[in-house]
């Protein structure tokens, strides 16, 4: 637990002090924002050893030696890895549109061209934020977009209320009504009862992560204030008041680095409701990121809003979020994904493999 809630706060640090190191490419149009990793050092315990006899009555220490020189601990992706990246954009006709001068940070997702045959062709972009949780090295990809938040909201949320429960400000037994101000459309089972159907908190939790139940969603906002979560997600770094409104919030590469920083240091933490929440999160539906080791993930999935935000339990865990304005009905909008998700594995483990080999 302490270790990532280290690299929070510094994480924090840097974001706020707007420490990021911009590059630009020639053959692409995305925009890079890259944090340098805090430097983590490592060092070998020394000991002193005191000898005593009987017959002097002073105590003689021995010398220490010397203190070792620290082990310097840092990562970072090389350029190759930006320019794979982008040539994966290339390849599915990814168009980053972004004008990073946008005060406001929200480009145009919207865009779209209908051909003389009534095709119509929707404008692809594609954001990213990824961490390293043991360096807090991290980079964002077009990170002045804004998308509506879907269902990648119910990350911070589902936290918050797992936080309350272990506090035990709210009981998971309680039972809560389904009334019809309730109702929410998109996914969700509850939806398919009626109103005046009961569920206890805990059961809504669950539907709300593995269902991404919607109208779950809605009933438990019946027990926190808004304001509240809404400042609690702040205290993150979500510092956009469009991405934490209680009504279409947005989502950005800020905002979802914040989900994501929530959704890893509660699974690092002894709260009793983190094998719990896994669970839930091991089996949610839709996959989109992948990996070859063991990730927690939760998406989102609405109108110009095609996400996907996860914990990957790697052997040097990482944060990985993927924010996207497709539709999500195209198999390739799904092996857009896995190749963005497996190129930053690859490149994640190569740099840890290159500290290991100047460390030995």
């Amino acid at each position: 637990m302490r270790r990532i809630i280290s690299v929070v706060l510094i994480a924090s640090l840097l974001f706020c002090a707007c420490g990021r190191v911009e590059i630009e490419t020639e053959e692409s149009e995305i925009t890079i924002y890259t944090t340098e990793a805090p430097v983590v050092t490592t060092t070998e315990a020394t000991t002193t050893e005191v000898t005593t006899t009987t017959e002097v009555t002073t105590t003689e220490a021995t010398t220490t030696e010397e203190e070792p020189e620290p082990v310097v601990i840092s990562i970072s992706f090389p350029d190759e890895f930006f320019t794979e990246l982008q040539e994966i954009f290339d390849r599915y006709g990814v168009n980053q549109n972004c004008d990073g001068d946008e005060e406001d940070c929200s480009c145009d997702i919207y865009s779209e061209t209908t051909d003389e045959d009534g095709n119509v062709t929707r404008e692809k972009v594609v954001s990213i934020y990824y961490m390293d949780l043991e360096t807090g090295y991290s980079f964002e990809i077009n990170s002045d977009v804004h998308y509506p938040v879907a269902s990648c909201v119910k990350i911070p949320f589902v936290v918050y209320l797992y936080e309350k429960l272990a506090a035990d400000e709210i009981d998971g037994d309680t039972v809560l009504t389904y009334e019809s101000r309730h109702y929410m459309g998109g996914t969700g089972i509850i939806q398919d009862g009626e109103v005046g159907d009961q569920y206890t908190v805990m059961e809504l939790l669950e539907l709300s992560v593995i269902r991404s139940d919607n109208i779950a969603y809605q009933m438990l906002k019946d027990l926190i204030s808004w304001d509240d979560f809404a400042e609690y997600c702040q205290s993150y770094g979500c510092t956009h008041e469009i991405d934490t409104r209680l009504t279409q919030e947005k989502i950005c590469t800020e905002s979802a680095g914040a989900y994501a920083r929530i959704l890893a240091q509660f699974l690092e933490s002894d709260n009793p409701y983190v094998d719990t929440f896994k669970s839930h999160l091991a089996i949610t539906r839709i996959p989109m990121i992948k990996s070859s080791y063991t990730l927690y993930r939760k998406y989102g999935w609405t109108n110009y809003a095609f996400h996907d935000i996860a914990y990957v339990e790697a052997p040097h865990p990482y944060i990985l979020a993927i924010l996207t304005n497709l539709e999500g009905e195209e198999s390739s909008d799904y092996s857009l994904y896995s190749e963005i998700s497996y190129l930053i594995e690859e490149y994640a483990d190569a740099a840890w493999e290159a500290v290991q080999q100047e460390n030995s």
